[in-house]
């Protein structure tokens, strides 16, 4: 068997993550602990973040009883404004426990399961601490130190971003990178950039172990220097995943050389994520641990294994080639991983690190060389400097000017388990399948000379773009209803085969509601445009987020139409929307009682309020919707009060309808027409107004309704009391289903024309 050890490796890492994948992430110990104030621990490292410093600790005990169980795999992360504890003291610790939030929707970052497989379980906002006994890690408390100092210098030669970028590349300290910088070499394919990497390592590792050797010095010491030079240098950057795999794979590499044996990398590269995780097994549920091991397998094991025969005789055009092959196959191969994790990647990625990477050693070189320059002489530190800043400031003009062009981002939606495994089992065989097997499985074709290796290269890349596209398809639903968890807000999502709507998308519970929880939930079901974004009314609740999204251009998520209610003043009150949308391309178009939205098989068909409608009350003139589809039949009502259900129950009684419609035609698919005949009105679904407040969901509504399923979205502990305990009598005095996004977290309808509809809620 070729390879034993890799395989071994390989088993090894995939049977742990089956069976992660069975039982989940761990459980947060700090749960039951919120409202205690007082933790002993030890100081395990410490990083900047924002002008705060933040100290990690380990064998945490609560209260600070030293009788007390201690908690073993799960530390704290503190937050204090002033200095923290030396690295490897025992301190005690007073201050506010904070959980770190779960997802409650589809597509939503999961911040307590990524601190959890990390081994964190609670953040906490230090008041004060004081040494608890023993004493400190003076090697790492020193190394942190030099840390510290390295970082202050890049602060004084650099300007601020450039300082902060460096910083993260040469020290691992990620704490004072913009979040608009961070998320432009995200949306661009280049964050890996930041991240202490195998570049790194081979540029000091093989660059210190190559003089040691030029030097006369003997391999065993040479190798001995260099790794300890390369582990000192992982701690003091934070020893992240990347780092510790391009450590352990230089430390394979050095003592293959120094036992005069060959160095193979597959074998290294799973040797390495196998005993990374083998001190926390959790790593493997974190998509960063994947990516890190995955763009080597790209650059290493896909990009030869496709196109590894070709040769060029013409040594530019060779290095060219080479480094697109890099480029091409880290991108592949890490292509299901990220529209796993992002739902959507970078268009362009592969030609900006073309221009990127051939870049990297000049800068990372310079970016060393800096240091004990400006150590000596600052306007040395400057001058070399300078070479940084040139650089960065081509990445940004890079990162911008390709942002800028059609299609930058493309958002694909969240691939099936099934897709995911089904494209990497054909990344294996294009791996593992050589030539001569080829040709046997070919053998009508036979292929020989210099013909061959194009063929080869041109049916290998055939079968990676089939597996790129069946990761791509998304099948649409018929109908599909998903009342997202905003917090103390509304935001509705119906998809459909022929496409989405939106009804409202705010909250005051929640800021930046779009980055957090409509942007991620929209690109997670693949939905890069919504045809038709419905407003009940204007409040910040219902609003807030959809004003993000048009606020934002690069967001890659078009509206085609926001659709207001006419009543009178709607328009003052819609203006700044209005505003933002027209900047945006997004028509403008207005609803009242009995306008119809054919959207496909789907009918929207507004109940309330009557054209020109006044009142006092925004609340008052809610759109009240009703969706109808295969016989389902769903009725959404923003704030709408009691006064105005009974107006909705009088426009249905008698068949009112607005004789036309306001506003601009919609951008589309649908049709919009007026008029309807009076017909019963019992609902399948039903969202209660206002989030259940008392002033709504009248009995008489109920009793019209009649639904059979009610949705609450609401905020959890919420200042308003909602849903308020008489509506809640009245609902299931009624026997209705009750689903509630405080409780439930989002919740999904959908329909099968053949089977009728189920509800699947986000939180078990």
């Amino acid at each position: 068997m070729k390879r034993p050890l890799f395989a071994f490796c390989l088993f090894f890492l995939l049977t742990v993550r089956l069976g992660l994948g069975i039982l989940g992430p761990p459980e947060d110990p700090y749960e039951k602990d919120v409202g205690k104030h007082v933790f002993l621990g030890t100081v395990e490292k410490k990083e900047f973040k924002k002008e705060k410093q933040v100290f990690f600790l380990r064998h945490v005990v609560i209260d600070g009883n030293e009788d007390s169980t201690e908690i073993e795999n799960c530390g704290l992360i503190c937050v204090t404004d002033g200095d923290a504890p030396e690295i490897g003291a025992r301190v005690l610790v007073r201050g506010d426990l904070w959980l770190y939030p779960v997802a409650t929707n589809p597509g939503e970052f999961d911040m307590r399961k990524y601190y959890l497989c990390q081994g964190y379980g609670a953040r906490l906002n230090v008041w004060d601490w004081k040494h608890a006994g023993g004493s400190h890690d003076k090697w790492r408390e020193g190394l942190w130190r030099i840390r510290c100092a390295l970082g202050s210098l890049y602060d004084r030669l650099l300007p601020e971003e450039d300082a902060a970028v460096m910083k993260a590349m040469v020290l691992g300290d990620k704490g004072d990178l913009s979040t608009e910088l961070k998320e432009l070499y995200q949306s661009s394919g280049i964050s890996h950039i930041l991240a202490i990497s195998g570049l790194h390592i081979s540029l000091l590792g093989m660059g210190l172990y190559r003089l040691l050797r030029k030097a006369s010095l003997p391999i065993l010491p040479s190798v001995m220097v260099s790794l300890f030079f390369l582990v000192n240098y992982a701690i003091l950057c934070g020893a992240g995943t990347s780092t510790l795999r391009a450590v352990t794979m230089f430390g394979l590499m050095a003592a293959a050389d120094a036992e005069r044996r060959s160095y193979d990398l597959p074998t290294a590269l799973a040797l390495s994520a196998a005993s990374t995780t083998v001190t926390n097994p959790y790593l493997l549920l974190t998509g960063a641990f994947w990516l890190s091991y995955a763009a080597v397998c790209g650059v290493a094991m896909y990009a030869p294994a496709v196109a590894g025969e070709l040769r060029a005789e013409d040594k530019r055009l060779r290095k060219f080639l080479q480094a697109l092959g890099s480029s091409l196959g880290a991108t592949v191969f890490t292509l299901p991983l990220i529209l796993k994790e992002y739902y959507a990647f970078p268009l362009y990625g592969v030609l900006l690190n073309l221009l990127v990477i051939p870049l990297m050693s000049v800068l990372m070189i310079s970016g060393l060389i800096m240091l004990p320059l400006g150590a000596l002489s600052i306007p040395l530190g400057v001058a070399c400097g300078l070479i940084c800043h040139l650089i960065l400031s081509l990445y940004r003009i890079f990162c911008l000017f390709f942002s800028e062009l059609p299609g930058s981002v493309l958002i694909t939606g969240c691939p099936s388990d099934l897709q995911f495994i089904a494209a990497y089992a054909i990344f294996g065989l294009v791996i593992l399948a050589d030539a001569k097997t080829l040709g046997r499985l070919l053998r009508r074709f036979p292929v020989r000379g210099k013909a061959g290796p194009v063929f080869w290269m041109i049916l290998k890349a055939g079968v990676s773009a089939l597996a790129i596209v069946l990761l791509m398809v998304r099948l649409r639903p018929v109908f599909a209803l998903t009342m997202l968890d905003v917090g103390q807000g509304d935001g509705l999502c119906v998809e459909t085969e022929e496409g989405c709507l939106m009804i409202d998308g705010g909250s005051t519970s929640k800021e930046e509601l779009y980055k957090y929880q409509l942007g991620p939930f929209l690109k997670y079901r693949g939905i890069s445009r919504v045809d038709y974004w419905f407003l009940s009314h204007p409040d910040r609740d219902h609003v807030s987020g959809l004003k993000e999204l048009l606020a934002d251009e690069d967001c890659g998520i078009r509206v085609g139409a926001l659709v207001l209610p006419q009543a009178f003043g709607a328009e003052e009150d819609f203006a700044e929307l209005c505003a933002l949308a027209a900047a945006r391309g997004t028509a403008v178009v207005y609803f009242a009682a009995g306008d119809r939205l054919h959207f496909g098989e789907l009918t929207v068909e507004s109940l309330h309020p009557v054209p020109g409608y006044v009142c006092e009350d925004v609340n008052e003139y809610s759109q009240i919707l009703r969706f109808e589809v295969a016989g389902f039949t769903a009725v959404l009502g923003g704030d709408a009060t009691a006064k105005s259900e009974a107006e909705a129950i009088e426009n249905m009684e008698r068949g009112r309808g607005s004789g036309g419609m306001v506003g601009s035609e919609a951008d589309g698919i649908g049709k919009m027409d007026s008029g309807r005949e009076a017909e019963g009105c019992a609902v399948d679904v039903m969202k209660l107004n206002h989030h259940g407040s008392r002033t709504s969901t009248s009995q008489e509504w109920l009793n019209y309704l009649a639904p059979r399923v009610v949705l609450i979205s609401c905020g959890a502990d919420n200042p308003y009391g909602h849903p308020h305990e008489e509506v809640l009598a009245r609902v299931e005095e009624a026997g209705c289903g009750i689903f509630r996004t405080d409780q439930d977290g989002a919740v999904t309808v959908t329909l099968d024309p053949s089977k009728g509809y189920s509800i699947k809620t986000y939180l078990p």
